[in-house]
């Protein structure tokens, strides 16, 4: 069997957890056979730690992420008896990964396995180790039977940090002496530095035994790529960008054959990676120059005589509408286009007219029913020395919470009336950092 057409299969090692070992000629691979998003979530934290000891040179590799053909492949070399490098640990502990994971080549590391070795495989280089005495092994044995049977009838228990805003490494130092494992999947906010952790299990202050596992939400900060919106109408573009958490920040026109209103062009450009909440300035077309135009007065509020004089002394069109309405009668009460909008030679213009009677209200909505919700926030290190802002957003509109100077760790908490839906947001020297639902 060749894998990939690259490596021919000389052993089946291993096979556990959905992951195959094979010696091939020149190395080992483990092939991982990706069916669930388990998997693929497995897969990329493993290829994450590979590339993170490849950044430091510590390990040759060669990654294929290729739809079925999910693996790595590590060139031979003689396994040593030596302990891993300090900067080699730091750099998996935030992935799950830990020195039972790793086998020792000489001067770098010969293999990352997806799961804990018993014994590494390969071949070894003889060392003292190998002739030592019997006897010191047993005794050895003996030493750690009793602290093991020590340790499983006195348990010792820990309680759990406070990880969440701490980057991956302070989390790691923080934990690292606790005897708890670490187990990390990925997240992602924008919002929030990238290596930042998002969310913990258990909460601060669960007391564990050594052993169990506290489980880590590290963020990834992927950002939103602007999509093209070059020739949609106004209204379609800024509904796409709504449904990107994106907003329209300026607009501007110039002429062009499109029909005005249409997206001439972006700013920034399409594919450009957005964080939520930014602004995108549109280009629209104006419409095509068709020769003289007159700028429309403001009409609304004069009466239809007047208002048909203006028009005819522009030399524009009139359509009158009328509509029922407690305005005086024969009132302008609305103008299309509007006030100040070139309008050609000719053009015409749609008036609404106030007439003589019923006047049917649309129902009013009833109103969202009140709640409360609560905040128990710690301002996080990012505070320090900067001004912050905490508003809370509902249907009401925007109530400010806090507004002062930053203090790392400042606690701010308490319950408020809210209607509708509902949205802290937290400000740093005036820029969005956080937002969330209560």
């Amino acid at each position: 069997m060749v894998l990939d057409d690259r490596y021919p299969v000389l052993e089946t090692l291993k096979e556990e957890s959905g992951v195959t070992l094979y010696r091939v000629e020149g190395g080992w691979v483990f092939f991982f056979h990706v069916k669930t998003p388990e998997d693929r979530e497995r897969f990329f934290r493993y290829r994450a730690a590979v590339r993170r000891l490849e950044e430091l040179g510590l390990v040759e590799a060669q990654i294929s992420a290729k739809p079925g053909r999910h693996y790595v492949f590590f060139p031979e070399r003689p396994i040593v008896r030596k302990a891993p490098p300090k900067e080699a640990l730091e750099v998996l502990a935030p992935l799950g990964f830990g020195p039972e994971h790793l086998a020792m080549g000489e001067g770098r590391v010969a293999y990352l396995a997806p799961w804990p070795l018993k014994a590494p495989l390969g071949p070894r280089k003889p060392g003292l180790l190998r002739v030592a005495p019997g006897l010191l092994f047993l005794l050895l044995g003996l030493f750690l039977f009793a602290q093991g049977l020590y340790r499983y009838f006195n348990p010792p228990e820990y309680a759990v940090p406070d990880l969440v805003g701490k980057t991956a490494r302070e989390a790691f130092l923080l934990l690292k002496d606790t005897g708890l494992q670490v187990e990390v999947r990925e997240g992602n906010d924008p919002t929030k530095p990238k290596e930042v952790v998002l969310d913990q299990e258990p909460p601060p202050g669960t007391r564990l035994r050594a052993g169990r596992t506290v489980r880590l939400v590290l963020n990834q900060a992927r950002l939103t790529p602007l999509p093209d919106l070059k020739g949609l109408r106004e209204e379609e573009a800024e509904g796409r960008l709504k449904e990107l958490g994106l907003g329209v920040e300026a607009r501007a026109y110039a002429e062009s054959q499109e029909p005005r209103g249409v997206v001439l062009a972006t700013d920034p450009p399409p594919g450009t990676p957005m964080p939520p909440g930014r602004g995108v300035r549109l280009l629209l077309s104006q419409g095509a120059e068709v020769g003289p135009t007159v700028d429309l007065p403001r009409l609304t509020g004069l009466s239809r005589e007047e208002a048909l004089f203006l028009l005819n002394a522009a030399g524009l069109q009139a359509q009158v509408e009328e509509v029922p309405s407690p305005a005086p009668p024969d009132t302008v009460l609305a103008q299309d286009p509007a006030p100040g909008t070139p309008v050609p030679e000719g053009g015409g213009v749609r008036l609404r007219v106030a007439v003589r009677g019923e006047v049917l209200l649309p129902p009013t909505p009833p109103s969202p029913p009140e709640r409360t919700v609560t905040l128990a926030l710690d301002l996080p290190p990012e505070a320090e020395g900067r001004v912050v802002r905490l508003v809370l957003v509902d249907e009401r509109g925007e109530q400010v919470l806090y507004e002062g100077p930053g203090q790392a760790g400042l606690r701010l908490e308490g319950g408020y009336r809210v209607q509708g839906e509902a949205r802290f947001r937290l400000y740093l020297d005036g820029e969005l950092y956080r937002e969330w639902a209560p």
